[in-house]
């Protein structure tokens, strides 16, 4: 089921220029869903939000190993995303600005709750914005990007998006708060984009 939730416009705080507490997002979903498009999107137009993408040190490596395949270096790139995501969490806001957008599947539910109050304690308040695509056009859109993760890699994320899906889609829907996550945003892919801009 892909649902669009949640709206969320421009809070009146920060419309009228009032300082907010600044904000970390976590942007989800099962590989293959559009996550890396979209931060590609913020990171363009958006000067003033600190992205975070495995794709970027995915990219530096492969200019400089041509011939390697990206199989045989991925964990490197998932270790380095893994660990500059932690750095800047943990330096806090005013090391990253006031939005950071983090690249992550979201799927692993103890890792994501970590990483929550992680940023809690470090004086972040955040979101968890999941992308929820069908289970074809998440293969379609690895297809399209030339990268397909491993079936039981997928298989591994999907259930556990698949479980975790109606507490999510719940949260969502009331605008309530998941663990250490204070709000909740699931949003189809074609509408993905504007609501995501409307949280930044």
């Amino acid at each position: 089921m892909t649902l669009d939730t949640t709206y969320a416009p421009i809070s009146p705080a920060r419309a009228a220029g009032v300082e907010v507490r600044p904000h970390l997002l976590l942007l989800g979903g099962v590989p293959g869903a559009g996550k890396s498009t979209l931060i590609r999107d913020v990171a363009d137009r958006r000067p003033d939000v600190r992205t975070l993408d495995p794709e970027t040190p995915g990219r530096w490596l492969a200019a400089r190993l041509p011939e390697v395949p990206y199989r045989l270096y991925r964990p490197l790139v998932h270790l380095w995303h893994a660990i500059a995501t932690l750095v800047l969490v943990l330096l806090g806001p005013t090391a990253g600005g006031h939005t950071l957008l983090v690249h992550d599947p979201a799927t692993r539910p103890g890792r994501r709750e970590l990483l929550g109050r992680i940023a809690h304690a470090r004086g972040w308040r955040t979101s968890l914005v999941m992308i929820d695509v069908p289970r074809v056009a998440a293969i379609g859109g690895q297809h399209e990007r030339g990268r397909l993760v491993r079936t039981e890699a997928f298989e591994r994320h999907w259930h556990r998006w698949t479980d975790d899906q109606p507490r999510l889609l719940t949260a969502a829907t009331f605008g309530d708060s998941d663990g250490s996550w204070d709000t909740v945003h699931v949003f189809d892919r074609a509408r993905a984009a504007g609501r995501l801009e409307a949280l930044l």
